[in-house]
């Protein structure tokens, strides 16, 4: 709402950062928000009417006002020239229906080279032009690059919410419950999750991290079955939701009866120390690109948190 009081007063920002934990729709919203520009006749919500020449281009993924810059097909990462690109001869001139809008994702798959091409651009906007950079990891932009940039935040729903969204999308009330636990409350992710058939790796997951909190498994052999099925950022993430599960039952499910030992977690582990271990999990996410030994770097965490929950700080 506040954004569409915006665009009626023409006072839309020039650039969006679109940020927040995947699973959350900011795709979603960044080309609902371009539609609604772009329509001629947009509803009283600022919804795109879906009918007009604009919606009829947009449909047709054609429309020469809208421009989606993503990492190249062989790349992980935004080359230089995709934002040079962009940033040349008449791209940022205004198009015909006065507006021309720039979606750039994941945005923290930006080089240095790629980051300061862009700021350029962000540093002397453009009457007419919104940028819309969307990432899951806004720590790993420039400060340079955050400061110009209005900052949109996306936060899971609430449980009920995400539940019911996912129950309407087809899934039992108990892969919706799983689902969504293991997408740490992220909807459609919990829904790409059970509908890509990956929620019984995870229950393998967790019925590792089991074997390790009773002795029954090592660190060391645990992380190097685990690299075999999955990429490090992937069970990072995985940890992460695990931790966040067993804080939430510190904080709130004391009386909640546990029906196996990673359930009733809560009842003795040091909740301070697990926000040190979910700190650590942040900073190795951030230094996953940077040649980490994936190994080592999980054996690490957990062993950690094998000595955590059992009570050895």
């Amino acid at each position: 709402m506040q954004l569409q009081r915006s665009r009626q007063q023409n006072r839309l920002p020039h650039a969006l950062l679109l940020a927040g934990a995947a699973g959350l729709g900011k795709s979603r919203f960044a080309r609902s928000l371009a539609q609604s520009i772009l329509c001629e006749q947009p509803g009283e919500q600022g919804e795109a009417c879906g009918k007009c020449r604009q919606c009829l281009l947009l449909q047709a993924e054609n429309h020469p006002d809208l421009r989606v810059v993503t990492p190249a097909e062989d790349s992980h990462v935004i080359r230089i020239d995709a934002i040079r690109e962009l940033a040349s001869g008449n791209t940022l001139s205004v198009g015909d229906g006065g507006f021309r809008i720039f979606i750039i994702e994941p945005a923290h798959a930006m080089g240095q080279g790629a980051a300061n091409a862009l700021l350029k651009t962000l540093e002397e906007p453009i009457a007419g032009t919104l940028m819309l950079l969307v990432t899951s990891a806004p720590d790993r932009l420039p400060v340079t690059i955050r400061s110009r940039c209005q900052l949109l935040r996306f936060s899971p729903p609430d449980r009920q919410t995400g539940l019911a969204w996912l129950q309407q999308s087809g899934l039992s009330a108990t892969e919706a419950g799983e689902a969504l636990e293991l997408a740490a409350g992220a909807p459609l992710r919990a829904l790409e999750l059970a509908t890509g058939g990956a929620l019984e790796p995870y229950r393998l997951l967790r019925e590792g991290l089991q074997s390790l909190l009773l002795g029954q498994d090592t660190a060391v052999s645990l992380a190097e079955a685990w690299l075999k099925e999955k990429e490090l950022d992937s069970l990072l993430l995985f940890l992460s939701s695990e931790i966040m599960d067993v804080i939430r039952g510190k904080r709130h499910q004391e009386g909640k009866k546990a029906v196996s030992p990673l359930q009733s977690l809560h009842e003795w582990v040091d909740l301070k120390e697990l926000y040190r271990l979910l700190d650590r999990l942040t900073d190795t996410r951030r230094a996953g690109s940077n040649n980490l030994n994936a190994q080592l770097a999980l054996e690490s965490v957990l062993l950690q948190w094998s000595r955590i929950t059992k009570g050895v700080n």
